[in-house]
C-alpha cells in the first residue's frame, strides 16, 4: 500500500469561454480530472458517491459536422450510477454534453471563439461537475469547484462499470482517510493523502504519510508525518499513475516522526505524482 498524492497545473482553459451552468460563475475556483473514455470515474462526498463513464468512440461519430465554417462541435454520451449513502439505493442514469464553439477571430496571440449553445453541464444527487473535450471521443475533461461537495476523484486502473455494486459503493464513502490539500495560490492541486490497496482508498492504519504538499522558491515540497523512527523509506515518483511507472527519488531513515522533502520543479512538466513507502532500495 502506498500513500500517494497529485500535483497538477490548473486547466487554464476552464477559465474562459465555458458555459458553466446554472448557479456556477468562473469567478470561484476549478479543478479539472482528464479521464479516458470507457473507464469510469468515481466521485465521493461525504454523502455519496458517483459512479461516471464517458462512451469511447471513433472521432467522426464525437464530432457533428456543420456547414457553417470554423465551428467545432463535439459531443460525448455518458453514463452514471448514483449511491445514495443515506437510503443505500443506487440511481442509473444517461445523457450527452457538447461543447459548440464558432471562431470569430484569430490574431498572432491567440483565438476568439464564441459559444454556440453548449450544454456540459453533468448533475447527480448532491454532485455537479461540467464536461470539456479533450480528444474527440477519447479523452475529456472533468470540472467541478473547490467549494462544491466532492472531497475525492479518481479514474481507476482496474475498475470497470458493472462491476462496481452497493458494497463497492459503501467502501468508497467509507473511506476516512481521504483529504484534499490545495496550496500556491491555487495554481498546484494536491488529491490526497490516501492510502490505496489496488484502486481503492482504504481505512488501514499505515506507517508513513503524505501530509500535504506545496510550492515553494520554485520546488515541491512534501511534508510526512506519522513516521516510523529509524525505519527506511523512500519517496517516488511517476509522470502517471499507474504500477511499473515509479521511480524512486529519494530514500532516507527516519530520524524522528516528521520529515519534509522538496523537489525541484521541472520546466516543462506539469503533472507529477509521488507515494511514499516503506522499505530500503
Amino acid at each position: 500500500m502506498n500513500n500517494c498524492i497529485l500535483r497538477q497545473a490548473l486547466c487554464a482553459a476552464v477559465a474562459g469561454a465555458l458555459s458553466l451552468g446554472q448557479g456556477f460563475a468562473a469567478t470561484y475556483p476549478i479543478k479539472s480530472i482528464r479521464v479516458d473514455h470507457g473507464r469510469p470515474v468515481v466521485v465521493v462526498s461525504e454523502k455519496s458517491v458517483l459512479l461516471l463513464e464517458f462512451a469511447k468512440e471513433p472521432i467522426a461519430d464525437a464530432l457533428v459536422p456543420h456547414t457553417e465554417p470554423d465551428i467545432r462541435h463535439c459531443r460525448a454520451r455518458y453514463r452514471y450510477r448514483f449511491y445514495d449513502g443515506a437510503t443505500g439505493s443506487v440511481t442509473n442514469g444517461q445523457g450527452t454534453v457538447e461543447e459548440i464553439y464558432k471562431t470569430v477571430l484569430r490574431t498572432a496571440t491567440g483565438t476568439e471563439v464564441k459559444d454556440m449553445g453548449s450544454r456540459v453541464g453533468i448533475g447527480a444527487g448532491d454532485f455537479y461537475v461540467w464536461w470539456s473535450e479533450g480528444s474527440a471521443g477519447a479523452r475529456s475533461w472533468v470540472n467541478y469547484r473547490t467549494d462544491s461537495p466532492i472531497r475525492f476523484i479518481q479514474q481507476p486502473q482496474h475498475v470497470t462499470f458493472e462491476s462496481v455494486e452497493r458494497e463497492q459503493f459503501q467502501r468508497y464513502l467509507a473511506s476516512r482517510n481521504v483529504e484534499e490539500f490545495v496550496s500556491a495560490g491555487k495554481t498546484v492541486q494536491v488529491i490526497g493523502p490516501a492510502v490505496f490497496s489496488g484502486d481503492l482508498p482504504t481505512d488501514a492504519p499505515v506507517s508513513g504519510r503524505v501530509e500535504s504538499g506545496r510550492v515553494r522558491d520554485g520546488a515541491f515540497e512534501l511534508k510526512l508525518t506519522g513516521l516510523a523512527t529509524n525505519q527506511h523509506y523512500i519517496i517516488e515518483s511517476s509522470y502517471e499513475a499507474k504500477s511499473g511507472s515509479w521511480a524512486p527519488v529519494h530514500a532516507f531513515i527516519a530520524r524522528e516522526s516528521n520529515h519534509e522533502w522538496s523537489d525541484p520543479l521541472g520546466k516543462d512538466v506539469n503533472v507529477m505524482f509521488y507515494r511514499i513507502r516503506a522499505g530500503a532500495y
